[in-house]
């Protein structure tokens, strides 16, 4: 077994070093590949971040009937809170609502409660702001709910920017993975047609396929890996120079993920995804030209 480590390994040189053009080119288009997936990652993971992050503020607020009394309110309340994806609900009163709007507009009105202009409110959050249409279809069928606000259009607009950036980011990403694959193909395919003498000899002496498959298998692993390391490196520093900018610029207004936590997600992603490319493509290309069954 050691034995055939060290000669695994002595191959995969020979392997990396018989064609280093072919080498670099499999390895760079490996890189920017990478390189891509890791940036749409830090894009993708971010806009989800800033889509929670919205998303959890959006309110559904009902506005009761002017006539509705104490009883049917809590009534209400205990109803809203039984839906499904109701995370929190919360009572407004009409002389509560108008000491939040003097606080906002910082006004000083002096108003006796029953010359009050606001309507009783029901506050309520969802878990999830993918089912708010439902829920607020189903407060609004609700006995004494005169009227819902909760800005439909404006989740509606965040929801498809959400899916398009993502679509793209993927499309991309896919793309450049085939390309990527390709190059290490005609890498491998390239290194085995220069050894066909010394494969079927090998064969002739009784090796194995995949005895014979392990280096090429390798090959493209190291491709893979190196392409990923290069572009995981990349990709860290970049979000790290961007994320620290942002922050330092709008600290309150933009929830960018920690760099080290993103960081950490880029490297470990790329190099799976790099490591998987580059035996996808080795087999792939083995498949083609190592068909033969042992003698």
């Amino acid at each position: 077994m050691g034995r055939n480590t060290i000669f695994f390994f002595q191959e995969l040189w020979k392997n990396l070093t018989r064609n280093p053009l072919m080498t670099a080119a499999a390895a760079s288009t490996t890189m920017v590949s990478l390189l891509t997936f890791g940036l749409s990652l830090a894009i993708i993971t971010n806009i989800n971040n800033i889509f929670v992050e919205i998303t959890s503020q959006v309110e559904i607020r009902a506005f009761l009937k002017e006539k509705t009394d104490n009883y049917r309110i809590k009534q209400l309340q205990d109803e809203i809170m039984k839906l499904s994806h109701v995370r929190r609900v919360e009572y407004v009163s009409p002389s509560r609502a108008l000491d939040k709007l003097q606080e906002d507009l910082n006004l000083s009105l002096d108003m006796p409660p029953e010359e009050n202009p606001l309507p009783h409110t029901i506050v309520v959050r969802v878990g999830d702001p993918r089912h708010i249409d439902d829920v607020a279809d189903r407060i609004a069928g609700m006995d004494d709910v005169a009227e819902l606000q909760y800005g439909a259009k404006i989740l509606q607009g965040l929801l498809a920017l959400s899916v398009a950036v993502k679509s793209v980011g993927y499309l991309l990403t896919l793309l450049m993975a085939i390309g990527a694959m390709f190059t290490i193909m005609n890498t491998i395919r390239l290194t085995v047609i220069s050894r066909q003498a010394e494969i079927r000899t090998m064969k002739l002496v009784g090796a194995t396929s995949w005895f014979i498959r392990w280096p090429f298998l390798l090959e493209g692993m190291a491709l893979g890996v190196i392409g990923a390391v290069i572009a995981a490196g990349l990709a860290s520093a970049g979000y790290y120079m961007m994320s620290t900018k942002a922050q330092s610029s709008l600290p309150f207004i933009i929830p960018i993920v920690d760099a080290s936590a993103m960081s950490k997600l880029i490297v470990f992603t790329l190099l799976f995804a790099g490591v998987v490319m580059g035996l996808a493509g080795s087999f792939i290309s083995l498949g083609r030209y190592l068909l033969e069954k042992e003698d």
